[in-house]
């Protein structure tokens, strides 16, 4: 069994790289993820406020750790794929899970600091993220989805925020 197992991965990941080379590295929407891994990191760098930073990436760090394993999840049990990667062997989108989704949620988590506030732009950025951005890397060929629907994808960010913005507040001494 385990031989088995292991031929599948074998042939699995020889059939990922040459997909990647013939297909995926150097496209317009391999230079769109790119972008997405490396341009919200520019942005955060230059507003992130030192004074909160350690509460600001635990918030992070939680965020990204939800969207990989969630991310990694779906793409495991087949509800969707990437079709284009920014790097081989890779189930999860890098560019979304570990820049665009925590930093987008870093930044509302800084400068969003009642309740109140928070909601309201957590619930903008899950409406532009569903509605807008998801459809977008749809249609660029960056995600399929199977069985998924933005609708979901708003339930998620809106968890995901709400639920790591409790945490935060709970383990971390006021400021």
């Amino acid at each position: 069994m385990n031989d088995q197992l292991h031929e599948i991965q074998q042939n699995t990941a020889y059939f990922e790289l040459e997909r990647w080379l013939d297909g995926g590295v150097f496209t317009w929407t391999w230079w769109f993820m790119l972008g997405m891994l490396v341009i919200p990191w520019c942005i955060f760098i230059k507003l992130v406020d030192r004074k909160r930073s350690h509460s600001i990436w635990f918030f992070g760090l939680m965020v990204l750790i939800i969207s990989s394993f969630t991310d990694d999840l779906g793409a495991e049990i087949g509800i969707w794929i990437y079709p284009i990667k920014l790097v081989p062997y890779s189930l999860i989108a890098f560019p979304f899970d570990f820049s665009v989704i925590p930093v987008a949620q870093m930044l509302i988590f800084q400068y969003f600091t009642t309740w109140k506030t928070f909601s309201i732009a957590l619930f903008l950025q899950a409406l532009i993220f569903s509605y807008i951005g998801e459809p977008f890397s749809v249609w660029a060929g960056a995600v399929s989805y199977y069985g998924w629907t933005y609708s979901y994808s708003f339930l998620f960010y809106i968890f995901t925020g709400t639920l790591t913005r409790a945490f935060v507040n709970f383990w971390t001494p006021k400021q």
